[in-house]
């Protein structure tokens, strides 16, 4: 398969990963459950960090901890995803109303975190695609190698010939 139809495949892989993430997200909005579509978007967050750049989620770490993981691996900005990770910290932990404007907010940064995301995605796919087409040696023929070993013999007479005379 061609480096260009492999990245569109993954490009294509990447958008309905989001989708779905933002699909879930959406389900809750429509309920005008803001609380639950903001911790929705941290396991949207999750699972395309998952399924994009190989990382999951350890038993033992925190939401915030796992998120500055994929911040530092993905080249997020660590201030916008400490942002969303606060505003699921305030949805998930505290008795704070949440309502539509911190929806849309978190919603807004998760969707600069799946840019991030996507983009390393893309680079990964390029650096395969990159290293895949090094350059080879030419492997010589039988009749090349012979042609070679004439040349260097024919030089070889003649250097013995100047020297002589």
């Amino acid at each position: 398969m061609f480096g260009w139809a492999k990245k569109r495949k993954r490009l294509k892989k990447l958008d309905q990963l989001f989708n779905a993430a933002m699909a879930d997200v959406r389900i809750f909005e429509q309920r005008q459950d803001y609380r639950g579509a903001v911790i929705a978007s941290f396991g949207g967050l999750a699972s395309i960090a998952e399924n994009l750049i190989n990382l999951t989620r350890a038993p033992h770490q925190t939401g915030r901890e796992f998120g500055m993981q994929v911040a530092e691996q993905a080249n997020i900005s660590t201030e916008v995803m400490d942002e969303f990770l606060t505003s699921f910290e305030i949805a998930r932990y505290t008795e704070r109303e949440i309502g539509y404007d911190d929806y849309q907010e978190a919603v807004q940064r998760l969707d600069v975190c799946f840019r991030g995301i996507r983009e390393q995605g893309i680079q990964e796919i390029t650096e395969v695609t990159s290293s895949k087409k090094e350059k080879k040696p030419k492997v010589k023929t039988a009749k090349a190698a012979k042609t070679e070993v004439k040349t260097t013999k024919q030089l070889k007479t003649r250097k013995q010939l100047k020297t002589r005379r």
